[in-house]
């Protein structure tokens, strides 16, 4: 098993620690392309007997050609549109202790080229059903020495595919993309936004506190993504939640004390937090030189695309609700916002801290 791991481009792991949940790595040498790849129970059909929603050795053992099969039938590599030949699939246990069940399995795969791939082409649907299993981060990395190529590729239903080593700026172009859906998608994220925009009012203050937001986020993400300053999701995740608990309670109960200057800090102060929060979604970054450089700005300025949308969607609905003859709607909009945030805010807080 150790000269597997090794052949697959895995020295040096912990057994217990074989690959974290929702990553893969893609190896090319020559003209092989090895995988390493998590698998999420709940992608996998017939294997969990019990239904308890993970499968144990004795389940592995059982269905381990029957995951094989599937694997092989939902992921593929290939090169110039040409799919490459499988020669092993095999199916394991992420864990060290024998008897323990596990809710993903990895699994070990090597294709191989008439040549060597230059471009490969990654294609998967083996997405879980839960709300952390929708995704795949991919590390591929491509030569020896000074001419290895690293690059990271975040795969989800929406974008099941990825051709790798086209270079920084495809790579910044498909981090936009990942930056956009991040930011559209981050409930989280969006419910903060709702609660500073919503409580100040002119394009004037909204580009300050947006501002701020966006400088201080992008900080955290960089130090973070660099791995410069880390900071457990433990208390990360919940000191998102907290935050816009606070700015919401600030607009319903304080609004006239935290005008423009003290809402500035209190936004800068939140962003921070946030930053490490984005930085999450792209914790697998082991990408050198300009491709990490690529990574990180294609995925920032996404976020602040996201941003954009997200404040002109809501500045539309404000000005269709005057326009429409409900101002005074448009006019308590704000305090619903807030006060809906809030709510929703304390229920994060709770589910958070529950995890912890």
């Amino acid at each position: 098993m150790l000269f597997l791991l090794a052949l697959f481009g895995v020295p040096g792991v912990a057994w217990a620690h074989l690959l974290p949940r929702q990553t893969a790595t893609l190896n090319v040498v020559d003209k092989a392309a090895f995988l390493v790849v998590s698998v999420p129970v709940s992608a996998l059909k017939g294997i969990d007997d019990d239904g308890d929603g993970r499968v144990s050795p004795v389940e592995i053992a059982r269905h381990r050609g029957a995951m094989a099969s599937q694997f092989d039938a939902r992921l593929h590599v290939l090169d110039n549109g040409q799919r490459g030949t499988a020669v092993l699939t095999w199916v394991l246990s992420p864990n060290s202790d024998a008897n323990d069940p596990t809710d993903y399995v990895v699994v070990l795969h090597r294709v191989n080229f008439p040549a060597a791939p230059e471009h490969p082409e990654l294609i998967a649907d083996v997405f879980g059903t839960g709300a952390d299993e929708r995704q795949m981060t991919i590390t591929a990395t491509h030569g020896e020495g000074a001419a290895k190529i690293t690059e990271v590729a975040i795969l989800d239903a929406q974008t099941p595919g990825h051709v790798f080593f086209r270079g920084p700026l495809a790579l910044f172009a498909d981090f936009i993309r990942v930056g956009i859906i991040h930011i559209l998608t981050g409930y989280d994220h969006l419910l903060f936004l709702l609660t500073i925009v919503s409580a100040v009012a002119g394009w004037r203050i909204w580009l300050g506190v947006v501002s701020s937001f966006t400088l201080a986020h992008s900080i955290t993400l960089v130090l973070s993504a660099l791995d410069i300053v880390r900071i457990s999701p433990r208390v990360i995740e919940p000191g998102i939640a907290l935050s816009i608990v606070v700015v919401a309670l600030i607009n319903l109960y304080a609004p006239n004390h935290t005008r423009y200057w003290p809402r500035i800090a209190i936004v800068f102060g939140c962003g921070l937090l946030h930053g490490f929060g984005f930085a999450s979604a792209i914790s697998a970054l082991a990408v050198t030189g300009t491709s990490r450089i690529a990574t990180l700005a294609g995925f920032n300025l996404g976020l602040e695309a996201g941003q954009v949308l997200f404040i002109g969607a809501f500045a539309l609905i404000v000005l269709a609700l005057r326009r429409a003859g409900r101002g005074s709607i448009a006019e308590r909009l704000p305090r619903a916002a807030s006060l809906a945030a809030a709510v929703l805010g304390m229920v994060l807080l709770m589910q958070r801290l529950i995890l912890i």
